[in-house]
């Protein structure tokens, strides 16, 4: 936009440059106006350079911004990635000692049924024995209550 204004003012001074130079009366005017045109010229460069600087150093800032952003960017992609895979880590040993604490319980459980069942089969063998010799015993009562009986039974002779 500003190159085209400057274009439209150059042509423009040239149009009125003819006529004003016809005379010989009017060239020191001719000359202070192409003066306060190339004065203007200058101005307007010189504020298009620091413009330009401004643009220049604008971009250069915005470039170290982006950068910078991308920066953080990644340190918070590393960071979360880091807490994420502390978390899973510390969740693989949790479910692993919740696992063999499990199953060394179920090895505990196996253990002690295996001695309950033990334990069980000798009372039931206690038990079986007590009852042969409880057994045994009602056979000895039976045998001296049957000879008691025979003895006391004496048929006496006379009867006969």
């Amino acid at each position: 936009k500003i190159h085209l204004g400057h274009a439209w003012r150059i042509a423009h001074l040239s149009r009125l440059a003819p006529a004003t130079m016809t005379s010989s009366a009017s060239a020191p005017s001719t000359v202070r106006m192409f003066n306060d045109c190339n004065t203007f010229l200058q101005n307007i460069s010189s504020e298009v350079e620091v413009l330009k600087q401004e643009v220049i150093q604008d971009h250069e800032q915005r470039k170290q911004e982006v950068v910078e952003a991308r920066r953080k960017l990644e340190q918070e992609k590393f960071e979360r990635r880091e807490a994420i895979n502390r978390l899973r880590y510390e969740f693989e040993e949790f479910v692993n000692r919740k696992v063999d604490r499990v199953l060394e319980e179920l090895e505990e459980s196996k253990v002690s049924e295996k001695k309950d069942d033990s334990s069980h089969q000798k009372q039931i063998e206690y038990i079986l024995q007590d009852m042969n010799l409880l057994r045994e015993d009602l056979f000895s009562i039976q045998a001296a209550w049957a000879k008691l009986a025979s003895n006391c039974m004496v048929v006496p002779e006379d009867d006969l």
